[in-house]
């Protein structure tokens, strides 16, 4: 158990001296080193090439150089940069296999580890991001993508990486971590920073061949391989490695399986000139388990009686024997009894599914008896209808709970979070091929003047497949209520739990990165430079050039009937919901949950569908044929973006003041393909008119067309100086910026574009080395802004905006309830009682005046097209703090390094346009009256649906009153202080020569989960009384912990010593022993979302090298 402290540096300092007892250098001495043979000739030009950094240099925890700063090869203290480069050997001490792992021992770095990903839904769901992709599920300095909110810029080998490809160091030689945004290698990318993985290449010298075998407690095992052989020595090399790996886990049923193969060629033709080239194939199949525990009705429903509901009378009954009742359909989540809530899958077909397999497929709610007509069972107006188990915050989510979210799972007696995966239906498949080509020539070589050039291409192709039986937003203990079937009959399934799907579908992402660039470098090292000149050093020179063409496309699947039935619309097979999946997790004995979710993936074929034939007045069975049909939402996409750079390092004065300056320029453009639309003649999607592409953003025209060019397009700098006053202290200072170009969205007002998400940052500090060169600190003080940002739900709600203005959607029908209808149909009554014949012209301009808009806002919003307007809510995030890294080898067989960090990350303005556009449209929206005097703002449509009033206060103010919420305040799960040490120590004599041991400490302070709220609205309207506002001075935290790890490890030889074998024994969380750890508080203090933490875990590895 890992219990709160109150003195961390005492604690620290303690760690430390526990580390320096296990090998004082004085007693245990490493033997000399031998001396090793002066470099060839031809190696020599291999090191004189600026575009390479070799990791043999590294010692120990400790890295002297990096591409990351200039993407030429620097010195890391001629940088001001904040880069931290994870060498080979702390991997491998570490026992890490993905980002993750590292980012639990860096400074400012947070991954699954020690952060849970995750994002609350408007509709009061949790969408676990850490189950769903941990690759991106992590951030820096509190800061992730302006897209998502999580992930940062992946590079492999300074060329842009999709993040969804897990970092893997089976092929990786160094991992450099640039904190901030960094306009030198991403000019276009999130703030938050980068990750440049060092690719391994074929070694034209050496002969090698590796292997390892891992095997963890958890049942997850992993082989390694990694065999290099030069052919032609010195000219010509080959390279093979590959992991096949199975993933463990304590909740079941999941899995994870991957595998990778990586080859690699080197060829030198030329003395000057080298060439690389590999390939890399990935492929991953997944079932992960939830990451946090699924919301909970079933406690409240107990204290609420146990009521039960029977569906033929709709009264409620009590385990006392009291009824009440009965309840009809109207106003049904407002005065049904507490504990029980709505269906949510009312007008759909369902699956209802056991531990078995498939029950059948049901309706949840029978129409009305009719006379004529045609009888389907979409047709849902009857009171006879099946409920289930509900919160009293589930069902008042709107108000008067707007910042409030339904509890979590704690008690498992409803729910072993520590052994069953809640979403055990879904599951996924990533495929990737990485091609890398590049090639590097050293064009002139003297004393005084170096000049190469390298050229290079990557491409990289990804599909992502994801079946989401179970929606983020559905994982929700349920308890089946409904004493009897809709029929009358009882019900087999009373009182057992489920989890109910209302949008499973399938999903299938391609992605194309198609990158070539080229750079230029000169160095001049002068000399014989006169004296008055002789302050100037060496100056380099880089330029560089780059396109990347990018693609990607969304295909999204559900189950729809294929039948020919009278109640299925042959032109338009998927104009109803698709299939919706009820899962039963258990019998009715103890209501609770027993298993997880079915892992049946397929629903295609014959299945029998049970409904009320509401012209006959019969329940009907009869076969239906399913299929996995796509929907008609599909486009493709497509970008270019083209960069040119120019970086400058220069050295005065004796290499005691090293400047760096960057300018970058980028140019994007984008362009969309025409939308996947219904064939009538089939009633099936067709992808035909994704092959008719739309204009590039460059080319754009009319009113927003310059403002549309201007927004792709941007230059971004860096600029950084280290001033060495003494040969082992450096003062330096770095400031740098980036910019993130999306997709083009109209501004609230129409008149414009929203601006790209851009990044800021800036740091100095100091660094020193010492006891020659053992001993290395840095000191940095950081502060970094993204402004504009897209994350988030606020993200979304300018479009439910437009939406309420009355937009079309991507069909081309516009919302029932839409302001612009409204105003339309108004001015045509008006027209038609005068006897007029409107021209387009005068029915905008009348129509605009009935709105309260400009003549130019009417003519934007008509011409925008179908799904459009389209914009999204920005915010602002700032992250300001320190950071200190040391590493120490006080021997060649011990190594040490301390990383620290303090972070004060908050979310600084949230959405504020998306408000004051509202504060402008109230006026108009809640006066607007017919020629009758009725209100639109009050009035329900004809068709159904929510009044204007009642859509804008449930979906627009009360999911942002929830978003801004926290503007001002400390970002989520945000730690102001964080460290770790790890050390390794290798005994070289006496009796426990060869075996080493090691581990590290990590120390986080508490953690911001949430504010209390403060007093209840005063004013009047829909929301007086509710509480509407955090109080920052009030905030709820999760508590400070230690985290312990250890390893053992034994290295021998044999084999007349061709064989060298390395046994270590990992323990990560040594003290560890499973639990929940909050997250996320509600403004009562009360705690809605529980990260699940996995018990300590044994890492076995057995490596062997030739």
């Amino acid at each position: 158990m890992q219990n709160p402290t109150r003195n961390p540096l005492r604690a620290l300092w303690l760690a430390l001296g526990a580390a320096g007892l296990l090998a004082p250098a004085s007693a245990q001495q490493a033997p000399a080193a031998p001396a090793t043979r002066p470099p060839a000739a031809t190696d020599e030009a291999v090191l004189l090439s600026p575009f390479t950094v070799s990791s043999e240099a590294d010692r120990g925890y400790q890295a002297l150089n990096t591409l990351s700063g200039t993407r030429l090869n620097s010195k890391l203290e001629d940088l001001g940069a904040s880069i931290t480069v994870v060498t080979k050997q702390q991997m491998q001490d570490l026992a890490v296999v993905d980002l993750n792992d590292i980012f639990l021992y860096e400074a400012n770095t947070e991954g699954t580890g020690n952060y849970t990903q995750f994002t609350p839904n408007r509709n009061g769901g949790i969408i676990d991001g850490t189950a769903n992709d941990p690759a991106t599920a992590n951030r820096i300095r509190g800061v992730g993508s302006p897209i998502s909110g999580s992930g940062v810029n992946i590079a492999l080998g300074n060329f842009s990486s999709n993040n969804k490809i897990p970092v893997d160091p089976y092929n990786l030689d160094a991992v450099e971590i640039s904190r901030g945004p960094n306009s030198n290698l991403f000019g276009l990318g999130a703030a938050a920073g980068t990750i440049n993985l060092v690719p391994s290449k074929a070694n034209l010298t050496r002969v090698s061949s590796s292997t390892s075998v891992r095997f963890d407690d958890r049942g997850g095992h992993r082989l390694t391989f990694d065999f290099n052989r030069p052919l032609i020595n010195d000219k010509l090399a080959v390279r093979f490695a590959a992991v096949d790996e199975s993933k463990g886990f304590t909740r079941k049923p999941a899995e994870e399986k991957i595998r990778r193969y990586f080859g690699a060629i080197q060829i030198r033709p030329f003395r000057q000139t080298v060439i690389n080239a590999s390939f890399e194939k990935y492929d991953n199949f997944y079932r992960r388990p939830n990451s946090v525990t699924p919301r909970d009705t079933i406690t409240e429903w107990a204290a609420s009686g146990r009521p039960s509901f029977d569906p033929v009378t709709q009264l409620v009954s009590y385990a006392g024997g009291r009824t009440a009742g009965p309840f009809p359909v109207a106003g049904e989540n407002a005065n049904l009894p507490p504990g029980l809530m709505a269906g949510i899958n009312y007008g759909r077909l369902v699956a209802f599914i056991d531990g078995n397999g498939l029950q059948g497929i049901n309706t949840t709610r029978i129409a009305n008896p009719i006379t004529s007509g045609v009888p389907s069972p979409y047709t849902n107006n009857s009171n006879i209808r099946y409920l289930q188990t509900g919160t009293d915050i589930m069902r008042r989510k709107a108000n008067p709970y707007p910042l409030f979210f339904a509890p979590s799972v704690t008690d498992k007696s409803i729910y072993d979070w520590s052994n069953t995966n809640f979403v055990a239906a879904n599951f996924g498949e990533d495929t990737a091929s990485t091609l890398r080509v590049e090639g590097e020539q050293v064009i002139l070589n003297t004393a005084s003047h170096l000049v190469a050039a390298r050229a290079g291409l990557m491409y990289q192709k990804f599909a992502r497949f994801s079946r989401s039986m179970i929606d983020n937003t559905d994982t929700v203990v349920y308890l089946d209520v409904n004493s009897r079937l809709l029929d009358g009959r009882a019900n087999p399934n009373y009182l057992r739990p489920f989890v109910e799907a209302v949008g499973p579908f399938d999903n299938r992402r391609p992605e194309v990165y198609d990158t070539q660039n080229a750079d230029l470098a000169y160095q001049f090292t002068p000399q014989g430079l006169p004296r008055w000149l002789s302050w100037v050093g060496t100056q380099r020179v880089a330029a560089h050039a780059e396109v990347n063409r990018n693609s990607s496309a969304t295909y999204t699947y559900g189950y729809w009937p294929e039948s020919d039935y009278p109640w299925v619309n042959r032109a338009n097979r998927v104009a109803v919901n698709q299939l919706g999946l009820r899962y039963y997790l258990g019998d009715n004995q103890g209501q609770n949950v027993d298993y997880g979710p079915n892992t049946r993936s397929d629903f295609a074929g014959t299945q029998n569908l049970t409904w009320f034939n509401n012209l006959t007045g019969r329940f009907v069975t009869e076969p239906i044929q399913f299929g996995n049909l796509s929907r008609a939402s599909t486009t493709r996409s497509r970008n270019e973006l083209r960069t040119l750079s120019l970086t400058a390092q220069s050295y005065f004065l004796r290499d005691r003041l090293i400047t760096t300056v960057g300018l970058r320029r980028d140019r994007r453009r984008e362009r969309t393909s025409g939308q996947a639309a219904v064939n009538p003649a089939t009633g099936l999607v067709s992808y035909a008119n994704n092959a008719v592409w739309g204009p590039w953003t460059d080319d754009a025209t009319g009113p927003l067309g310059a403002a549309t060019r201007a927004s792709q397009r941007g230059d971004t700098k860096t600029y950084g100086a280290v001033l060495r006053p003494l040969p082992w202290f450096n003062l330096y200072y770095n400031r740098s910026d980036s910019f993130f170009p999306q997709v083009v969205r109209y501004a609230m007002d129409l008149q414009g574009v929203i601006p790209n998400a851009k990044g800021e940052g800036k740091d100095y500090g100091v660094m020193f080395t010492a006891l020659q060169g053992k001993l290395s600190v840095k000191l940095n003080r950081y502060e970094v802004a993204e402004l504009g940002s897209r994350a988030g739900e606020v993200g979304t709600i300018g479009n439910r905006t437009f939406r309420l203005e009355g937009r079309p959607e991507n069909n081309g029908i516009r919302d029932a309830n839409g302001f612009y209808p409204w105003a339309l149909a108004l001015s045509n009554r008006r027209f038609a009682a005068q006897g007029i014949t409107p021209t387009a012209a005068q029915s905008a301009a009348a129509t605009a005046r009935i709105m309260g808009v400009t003549d130019d806002w009417m003519a934007t919003f008509l011409a925008a097209g179908n799904g459009q307007p389209q914009t999204n809510g920005l915010s602002d995030v700032e992250s300001k703090g320190y950071e200190v890294e040391a590493t120490y080898n006080p021997t060649k067989n011990w190594r040490i390094k301390f990383t620290g960090a303090q972070q004060v990350a908050i979310d600084a303005r949230i959405g504020s346009e998306q408000f004051e556009y509202w504060q402008s449209r109230l006026p108009v929206w809640t006066t607007a009256k017919d020629d009758e005097g009725r209100l639109w703002w009050n009035t329900i449509p004809a068709l159904g649906g929510d009044a204007p009033e009642t859509a804008y206060y449930n979906g627009l103010l009360s999911p942002y009153l929830f978003s801004v919420a926290n503007a001002g305040k400390p970002r989520t799960q945000v730690r102001k202080y964080r460290w770790s040490t790890v050390t390794n120590y290798t005994f070289t004599e006496g009796m426990m020569r060869n075996f080493s041991i090691g581990g590290a400490v990590r120390w986080e302070d508490k953690g911001s989960i949430g504010f209390f709220g403060k007093a209840p609205s005063q004013l009047p309207g829909n929301f007086r009384g509710v509480v509407l506002e955090l109080d920052p001075a009030k905030p709820i935290w999760d508590a400070a912990r230690f985290y312990y790890d250890v390893s053992f490890g034994y290295r021998m030889r044999f084999l007349s010593d061709k064989v060298r074998a390395n046994v270590q024994l990992n323990i990560r969380d040594v003290f560890e022993n499973g639990r929940l750890q909050p997250v996320a508080a509600n403004p009562d203090g009360s705690i809605y979302a529980w990260r699940i933490v996995d018990p300590r875990k044994f890492i076995f590895t057995v490596g062997f090298d030739l």
